[in-house]
């Protein structure tokens, strides 16, 4: 079974209907909010990840970001490896990183 990247992770906290959510930031201020809950969606998922702008060092956020050339809208992963992909992918095309 393989884990989820720390790869530009945040912060790691307990999400609203249990589980966990992992806040990832990016150095232009995007990040991403990964969410792993059996609660959360009513079909089963690995992860599902949104995009987020303006993300601080504390882990808040502006607003779910809808318009970026990655996506436009929440993502769901059927498995970590998938969520592990768009994360790298997210890195690269919104994050800047290289």
């Amino acid at each position: 079974m393989s884990t989820i990247t720390d790869t530009h992770l945040l912060l790691e906290r307990q999400a609203h209907m249990g589980g966990v959510q992992r806040v990832y930031r990016f150095n232009n201020g995007y990040g991403l909010s990964a969410i792993n809950s059996p609660m959360a969606h009513i079909y089963p998922f690995a992860w599902e990840i949104a995009v987020l702008k303006g993300v601080s060092e504390n882990g808040s956020f502006e607003t779910l970001c809808y318009d970026t050339p990655l996506t436009s809208d929440v993502e769901v992963f059927q498995t970590t490896d998938e969520a592990n992909a768009f994360i790298e992918r997210a890195a690269r095309e919104i994050g800047g990183a290289s």
